[in-house]
């Protein structure tokens, strides 16, 4: 019998990432219902994809619906809420990212699907590029002894998302950084084998609120948007340029840079280095190890869309809840990535480096 599934919030990542990833695995997954306080864009949703039931209210659909799986895909603010409130009706929960903005959420949430003895996943879909899975691979095979040094870029040219609420602290709790420097700090951090985390220093700065690009450009990657919400740039709040640097306990330093919108060239590069070798992602250098520089050995996505990753993770989902696998996102990860992220903005908020005691 397939797990029923239900949508919380029926925005673009919702239409385009979640509801065909359940769908690809239909003979595990049967979506019954989806919700959005907007009730034309959870009806036009339920009507796109076949769905037989929609709603406004996410507890009445889950009351009346029972599912044994929900898609929280809710703006970030609300992502606690949801989690919570899907975990106590019985669900096993995959959360959009950021899953949460402070380390004691985190916990909370995890706690609650502990006691529930439900699934939480945070939905880090962007761990799943070719060169990342060869370099987890590598490095788990002995390739690199400890890291002590790495740097991410994930640099849009012009990408500042226009066609829902990323923009506005209050519903997104944050601009670039959460939005997509949280996928490359979540590669980062499983890469290198989640060391805990020592130090933050951070800066956010906003200086291209006016000047937009394309809606694939900033993120919309199949270029479709479904019920686009008017974009204002007087309500932007959250900064388009992130940088700092990140010292874990190990010693390890790393440094970063994140951008929607930038006059550099766009990236999406990590960098590892250690004692026995160097990584550059995503060329999948391995760099001047005993063998010398070459590529690591990297398989084509079996996946044929902009969205892989959610493929990756609604598979892994289906087999965990089987007994078959255990979570490819484990739940010390994102809490060690919230942390980061909530030293993080509390470092740019005070103007300087922030420890982890700080937090607690």
């Amino acid at each position: 019998m397939a797990f029923k599934v239900c949508i919380i919030s029926c925005g673009m990542i919702a239409n385009e990432a979640h509801i065909p990833a359940y769908q690809q695995f239909s003979e595990d997954y049967e979506i019954v219902a989806v919700s959005d306080i907007n009730e034309m864009a959870a009806r036009d949703t339920a009507e796109r994809h076949g769905i037989l039931h929609y709603y406004t209210d996410a507890e009445k659909m889950l009351t009346e619906q029972k599912p044994d799986v929900v898609s929280v895909c809710v703006p970030n603010a609300f992502h606690k809420e949801y989690t919570i409130m899907a975990l106590r009706h019985g669900a096993n929960v995959l959360c959009e990212k950021p899953l949460a903005f402070c380390h004691s959420d985190a916990v909370e949430m995890f706690d609650c699907a502990k006691q529930a003895g439900k699934v939480l996943m945070a939905c880090q879909s962007m761990r799943f590029t070719p060169d990342r899975l060869a370099a987890k691979k590598f490095i788990d095979e002995g390739g690199m002894d400890e890291i002590y040094y790495g740097e991410l870029s994930r640099i849009r040219r012009r990408g500042i998302p226009t066609w829902g609420t990323f923009h506005m602290k209050k519903i997104s709790c944050g601009g670039a950084f959460v939005d997509i420097g949280v996928h490359m700090l979540d590669a980062l951090v499983w890469l290198m084998g989640n060391p805990a985390v020592s130090a933050v220093s951070g800066t956010i700065m906003q200086n291209h609120k006016n000047e937009l690009g394309s809606l694939k450009g900033s993120g919309a990657l199949t270029g479709k948007v479904h019920n686009k919400r008017t974009f204002d740039p007087d309500e932007m709040d959250v900064e388009d340029f992130s940088c700092g640097t990140i010292t874990f306990e190990t010693g390890a330093k790393v440094s970063f840079k994140v951008a929607w919108a930038a006059n550099i060239p766009e990236a999406s590069d990590i960098m590892l280095v250690s004692k026995k070798a160097g990584l550059d992602l995503p060329s999948g250098r391995i760099l001047f190890d005993e063998r010398g520089e070459r590529l690591l050995e990297m398989k084509n996505c079996p996946y044929d869309t902009p969205y892989f990753g959610h493929m990756y993770l609604t598979d892994n989902l289906r087999k965990v809840l089987k007994g078959e696998a255990n979570p490819i996102v484990m739940p010390e990860e994102t809490i060690n990535v919230s942390k980061i992220i909530e030293m993080f903005y509390l470092s740019a908020r005070l103007g300087r480096e922030v420890s982890a005691a700080e937090i607690g």
